[in-house]
């Protein structure tokens, strides 16, 4: 018989494990849908559109990495992609003329509804079956978990 602490690691390992098999899975359902709606960008390069739009102001490219809790290279290679593809602009900062503020172009403005809309079937499906109180309580206890990571 397994001891209790045991049981409880493989439990935690079974679950860490699910969440990268969720986060594929989600990438993979999103790429999709992108195709079948003419969004021409990676799941992972529309996540720094999204947090553009969500932040309603321009960002750098450090603030982004921050945020999204990338390093700093691999921000610079969305950026670039993203830009070259017409989904972003970079203009100085008024206030400090060694960094760029990133803004969405009217392109990815345009295209808004469309990432929403992929969003919203691909969050139907996933959350489907679960009632509101479900969800809620889900969330507040993925934040928790994610904040003891943010605090190492």
């Amino acid at each position: 018989m397994l001891s209790d602490h045991l049981q409880r690691r493989r439990a935690e390992t079974g679950m860490v494990l699910e969440f990268a098999r969720i986060a594929s899975l989600v990438d993979q359902r999103v790429k999709a849908l992108f195709a079948q709606h003419g969004l021409d960008v990676t799941p992972q390069q529309s996540r720094v559109l999204m947090v553009l739009f969500e932040a309603r102001a321009p960002l750098t490219a450090r603030e982004l990495a921050g945020r999204m809790g990338l390093a700093e290279p691999t921000m610079a290679r969305f950026v670039k992609s993203l830009e070259a593809g017409g989904w972003l602009t970079r203009a100085r900062d008024p206030g400090d003329q060694r960094c760029w503020m990133l803004h969405p172009t009217e392109q990815a403005r345009a295209a808004l509804p469309r990432f929403i809309a992929v969003s919203n079937a691909v969050m139907d499906r996933l959350f489907a079956d679960l009632e509101v109180g479900d969800v809620a309580r889900l969330a507040e206890q993925v934040s928790t978990l994610r904040a003891k990571l943010d605090a190492t």
